[in-house]
């Protein structure tokens, strides 16, 4: 929060200027897409897993990676972010040798140019990393030959006891070679890290930019500028791993919520523009006397709302000081807010707006734990081998019971799915004529062979049940080994409408010992 105190024109009323904002991550992420020189950006957001590993900016759409006995259920994506705008992946690093087991992110090919600067969120879960070599982590990493573009490590230089933040460039991981960034770090900490890079004659110099989000720092502080002493990064085709090495090893144990690169060495001041997006630092709240009047101004921005709070004094959090004068839940009318009021008679008052993004209005939800009212089943093939059953799951593999372990999801069978199969199960009607726009969300459980099964999402008009848009796929190549959330952007030509949401499972002519889908807590909200 940011808030600057003056004295009102022509009397003893004291206002105090300022707005506190809640962070979003999502208002960084539309910053960050308006950049011209914004070259690639995974922000791990999406309906599938495909989805939230695919570059929102560029082509150099990830994978995962997996080496040593590390297993895919260990890369975890679709899990929740710094905030609820946003989602995260968990990477992961086993016990053991630096290859022992991991996994991470990889792309085969990114091209950096002399200048590039790179912004990432993360927060650490390990507080040391012991039992390898080298003992390193790789939140970020490139690397052609001896050219190491180690943008940034849990660990270093080598060997190392991983208790550090640090950021490589060079020909050798040493002193010489390495900015630290955090001398220290806080385990389940989210912390916000930039660095901005310039190639000169055989050698690299940078600045990086960190603060801890968690602990509510507003300003960045500058490591640097840091010149190496040799070695620059790729600025060749190179791999880039994120949340582990290029090659396969020495990944990292933790969240990571937004990696960005841009083709330009960005100043200063565009990192700390996005951090106060980020980690809700105040804006300019212009108070004038208008006769007997106190008119308030303030820049807003879509979709956000706004309390007034108010206090005769500064004492407590001006986040916990009243509403004034029923002043709350102001819509935004960008690019600027007016509110215009009769002055109060107190001898002292201070004034703030508070910022923050609405709840969501909810259009339907239900946990089925007092059953499916309005919910239809069918089966479209000939077999009958699979319908959709309502209860707790109990197939060989997959979920023993609903989401949250609640008694009641539905199944693809409450047993194993058979083959041959095309089933569908349809929601009640849902009203979207009052919403611009609106989302779906569930939890699934997805537990096929991986290989000749697929499920998807339509979107149905309720009064004669013709297919409103286009399909959305459910990646039922991904393996799940707990609930997972899966959201859904509802498709525009079903705004407006009154609608049944329909999900559509089929199976390959296999017999597979696996419970296929199934889904609990179905919400639609705006």
């Amino acid at each position: 929060m940011k808030v600057h105190f003056a004295l009102c024109l022509g009397g003893v009323l004291l206002i105090g200027p300022g707005v506190f904002v809640q962070a979003a991550v999502s208002d960084w992420q539309a910053a960050a897409a308006s950049q011209s020189n914004l070259m690639h950006h995974y922000s791990f957001d999406g309906s599938t897993d495909q989805e939230r590993m695919n570059d929102k900016k560029g082509v150099a759409h990830l994978a995962a990676r997996i080496f040593g006995s590390g297993t895919i259920d260990q890369l975890q994506l679709g899990t929740a972010g710094f905030d609820p705008s946003s989602e995260a992946v968990r990477t992961h690093r086993g016990p053991g040798t630096d290859n022992a087991e991991g996994a991470y992110l990889r792309t085969e090919s990114v091209t950096l140019g002399r200048t590039v600067s790179f912004e990432t969120l993360f927060s650490p879960t390990d507080p040391e990393i012991t039992g390898g070599q080298w003992n390193l982590g790789y939140i970020l990493s490139t690397r052609v030959g001896n050219d190491r573009g180690y943008f940034l490590t849990q660990g270093g230089p080598l060997p190392s006891t991983g208790m550090k933040i640090r950021s490589t460039i060079g020909n050798s991981h040493s002193d010489p070679n390495t900015n630290t960034v955090l001398e220290s770090f806080t385990v389940g900490n989210w912390y916000y890290v930039a660095g901005s890079y310039t190639t000169g004659a055989g050698n690299v110099t940078w600045t990086n930019y960190v603060a801890d989000l968690t602990a509510g720092e507003t300003s960045l502080t500058p490591i640097g500028p840091f010149t190496n002493s040799g070695g620059l990064f790729p600025q060749s085709s190179t791999p880039l791993g994120i949340g582990g090495r290029w090659d396969g090893q020495e990944s990292f144990s933790g969240f990571i919520d937004e990696v960005m690169f841009y083709n330009e060495a960005l100043p200063v001041g565009v990192f700390q523009k996005h951090l106060a997006l980020l980690a809700g630092a105040g804006v300019e709240l212009e108070v004038a006397a208008v006769g007997g009047d106190l008119a308030l101004k303030w820049d807003s921005k879509v979709g956000k709302r706004y309390n007034l709070r108010s206090s005769v004094d500064l004492t407590g959090d001006p986040a916990t000081w009243p509403v004034f004068s029923g002043f709350e839940n102001l819509e935004a009318t960008p690019d600027e807010n007016t509110l215009t009021f009769a002055r109060p008679a107190d001898p002292e008052r201070y004034f703030v707006i508070e910022e923050f993004q609405p709840p969501p209005v909810v259009v339907y939800s239900t946990d089925f734990e007092e059953g499916a009212v309005g919910w239809t089943t069918l089966v479209n093939d000939v077999n009958a081998n699979t319908s959709w059953e309502l209860g707790t799951p109990a197939g060989t593999t997959g979920p023993l019971a609903g989401a949250a372990d609640s008694a009641n999801a539905w199944s693809t069978n409450l047993g194993d799915y058979g083959p041959d199969s095309d089933i569908s199960l349809r929601s009640p009607a849902i009203d979207l004529s009052g919403v611009p726009e609106a989302g779906l969300s569930f939890e699934a459980y997805r537990d096929a062979d991986g290989f000749g099964d697929a499920a998807g999402v339509r979107f149905l008009r309720a009064s004669d049940l013709v297919q409103l848009g286009a399909e959305v796929p459910i990646d039922m190549d991904a393996f799940d080994n707990g609930w997972r959330t899966i959201r859904v952007s509802i498709v525009p030509e079903a705004i407006g409408e009154t609608v049944l949401i329909e999900w559509n499972f089929t199976s390959d002519d296999t017999p597979d010992s696996f419970s296929g889908l199934s889904i609990d807590d179905v919400r639609v909200s705006d």
